[in-house]
């Protein structure tokens, strides 16, 4: 299930940035623990594409370099309050197009998105889409981790 601060299964749960920290570390990379810390991490590598945030699809020109293994970036999905450098507040990681009908998908830990229209809890795939016109949420940009393109 979803668990704000969860970041292993030993746990009983993940939380966005503890899913993906968990993901990463098991694949041999060394992430930052927070969603706003592993946005800072791909950005200060120059990895990180920047999305104008607001009225967007997949197919925004923005979206043009996107690819299986970015991290997707959201910022105001909810009001921290721990100091961040950055208002990012959600994280996951683009899987790609789905062969059967090319919908964009993702892998996330959350409590509140769908896949295929079913609302699900924890950690998983979903639909990756992005936050309409108006929505305090916004998607703020992706881009690939640091070190997995020179992963064997």
């Amino acid at each position: 299930p979803y668990k704000f601060g969860g970041a292993s299964p030993a746990d009983g749960g993940f939380d966005c940035s503890g899913a993906m920290h968990f993901v990463m570390n098991k694949a041999g990379l060394k992430p930052p623990r927070t969603s706003a810390d592993q946005y800072l991490w791909v950005k200060e590598a120059g990895r990180l594409h920047e999305t104008p945030g607001t009225s967007l699809t997949p197919e925004h020109p923005s979206m043009a370099a996107l690819k299986p293994g970015d991290l997707l970036f959201w910022e105001g999905t909810y009001t921290p309050s721990d100091g961040r450098l950055v208002n990012i507040t959600h994280v996951a990681i683009y899987l790609g197009r789905e062969k059967k009908d090319k919908r964009p998908v993702m892998i996330n830990a959350t409590d509140g998105r769908s896949y295929r229209g079913k609302q699900a809890n924890g950690y998983g795939v979903y639909d990756f889409y992005l936050p309409k016109e108006g929505s305090r949420a916004k998607f703020a940009g992706y881009g690939t981790p640091p070190g997995i393109a020179e992963m064997k």
